[in-house]
């Protein structure tokens, strides 16, 4: 790791939200302070503007190339719900993020295909709801379905084994490496000297057992492999994940020889329901009554170093190209974070205006970016689908029009409550106030540009429907729609500025006159009035 790569004392102000990409989620603190000792440099998290709702603190930093969010877990929380809200959460904050990395610690399972062992690491390429299912007269029916890792993510894993292969990776010296740069905690990241896997057999008996004693029965433990003392494996196969603890034997291989894992964990399912994740585990214990603290840090510390060099593997326009993933109700949350709370800020009244500012405007960029990405799909659109398709889209862009509305209006208003600062006396801030004010005006004027664009492309859309379908009525739509950004503002301004955003209005119309009621009619003054006084 050469000088630059050390963590520096004075933090930096972090890239926009939406250049981070990857997000890492720790469920244990011991996880976190793994998570910490790997990052090449730490961020200034100060004026971080989370997502509405969003109850995660994080740190961000720098692995190599990459941006990353890790959250910080809150003592005494854990499982897959709590997973989920996390990920849920982080995703409202960072909306640009390509996939998770569930990094932590989990109970291996050894003597099956592969001889694993304590300070492994197991990436989990499938993931088993493994005790979500029914008792039945015959045996156990797991309903839970098995959950996957997106095909561009396993595809990742690639790219770190060809550093294994080639042997430019020894997953023990990166460990060591990141361990004696944690300063004061790099002794407790040692690798811990005894490494018990005891028979199945020998069952644990609380504070006698031997596995609490400084000795060993050598009778009751299993022989270990012929591996060098201190490597590290890197396995990659199906994890378990389920809202159980596994510390039984017996329990432990009979579920993997059926499901086909290679070790159980808590989490990872619920964080798979709402992003693409990939989990990576290092392995603390053999999921047995034996079970102990012993290799936590150890075995949190070879998982984060695994996911460090994963990570250091990619190339940062390989991430950029994985899809993304992100529901309506996260964008909005994403927006809202910026303009609920305008007194966040610190500084003189400018620089909060200012700083507010530049989170709006960041967080236009990103619905920009969304919607001119829907209209590029739309000019290359074929017109062999149903109307339901459009309806869909049009939905969409209601959905997006709506967020740029109420975007412009606190941007506006939080630049008008301050007026007072064109009379300071002090000619510099009158000066910055002008600036501002005049930055907002072009703000404006852009998100009107944006709107009126999606106009006119869904106009042109419905135009070739209605030449596909023979259908006048969508003809018509399309006409309407494409030509209606002049008319409309030009409504608006007779009626009253502000009445309404205009385009979000286009949408309710062309939804109630093309979809359920039949052909429009622009020309009824009754219903250009609603059209233009819905909310």
């Amino acid at each position: 790791m050469t000088t630059k790569d050390t963590p520096t004392a004075t933090p930096r102000i972090p890239p926009a939200h939406t250049e981070f990409l990857i997000g890492w989620i720790c469920v244990l603190q011991k996880e976190y302070r793994a998570a910490a000792s790997i990052l090449d440099e730490r961020y200034d998290t100060t004026g971080l503007v989370r997502g509405q709702g969003d109850r995660n603190q994080y740190i961000m930093g720098r692995v190599g190339e990459h941006s990353v969010s890790i959250n910080v877990p809150p003592a005494g929380s854990y499982g897959q719900l709590h997973a989920s809200r996390i990920a849920l959460d982080m995703k409202s904050t960072f909306p640009r993020m390509r996939f998770v990395l569930l990094v932590g610690i989990a109970g291996g399972v050894p003597f099956l295909k592969q001889h694993i062992r304590l300070g492994d690491v197991v990436l989990g390429t499938k993931v088993v709801p493994y005790a979500t299912g029914k008792e039945t007269d015959d045996a156990f029916e797991r309903t839970g379905l098995v959950k996957v890792p997106p095909r561009e993510l396993l595809g990742t894993l690639t790219f770190l084994d060809e550093r294994i292969w080639s042997g430019d990776l020894v997953l023990s010296k990166s460990i060591e490496r990141v361990r004696t740069k944690a300063g004061r905690s790099a002794a407790d990241f040692v690798r811990p000297p005894d490494d018990r896997l005891y028979r199945n057999s020998y069952i644990h008996k609380d504070s006698d057992c031997d596995c609490l004693q400084p000795g060993l029965q050598q009778e009751n433990l299993c022989p270990p492999d012929d591996r060098e003392a201190g490597s590290v494996r890197i396995f990659q196969g199906g994890i378990g994940s389920d809202n159980i603890v596994m510390k039984n034997a017996a329990s432990r291989d009979e579920i993997a020889r059926r499901e086909d894992i290679l070790c159980f964990e808590m989490e990872a399912t619920g964080v798979m329901d709402v992003t693409p994740c990939l989990s990576i585990r290092g392995i603390s214990d053999y999921a047995d009554g034996h079970k102990n603290d012993d290799w936590h840090l150890y075995a949190a510390l070879a998982a984060a170093t695994c996911a460090r060099e994963l990570l250091l593997s990619l190339p940062p326009q390989a991430i950029a190209q994985f899809p993304m993933t992100l529901s309506g109700d996260q964008v909005d949350r994403y927006i809202t974070g910026a303009v609920s709370n305008p007194n966040r800020f610190s500084g003189s009244d400018i620089e909060r205006l200012r700083q507010t500012r530049e989170n709006l405007m960041e967080r236009h960029t990103f619905l920009e970016e969304l919607v001119r990405t829907e209209l590029r799909k739309m000019k290359k659109e074929k017109a062999k689908d149903d109307l339901q398709r459009v309806r869909r889209r049009t939905e969409r862009f209601q959905s997006f029009q709506k967020d740029l509305r109420v975007h412009l209006e606190d941007l506006s208003r939080l630049v008008k409550q301050r007026d007072d600062l064109l009379f300071s006396q002090d000619p510099v801030v009158r000066e910055e106030y002008k600036q501002l004010d005049t930055q907002v005006r072009r703000d404006e004027e852009a998100m009107a540009q944006l709107a009126q664009d999606s106009l006119q492309a869904t106009g042109s859309l419905l135009k070739r429907w209605g030449a596909v379908f023979s259908s006048p009525q969508l003809t018509s739509a399309g006409t309407t729609l494409g030509n209606s950004g002049e008319y409309i503002r030009n409504i608006t301004w007779l009626l009253g500025p502000g009445l309404l955003f205009p385009t979000v209005a286009t949408w309710r119309w062309l939804e109630l006159r093309v979809f359920n009621n039949g052909p429009p009619r622009l020309g009824n003054e009754a219903e250009v009035q609603s059209m233009l006084t819905f909310v």
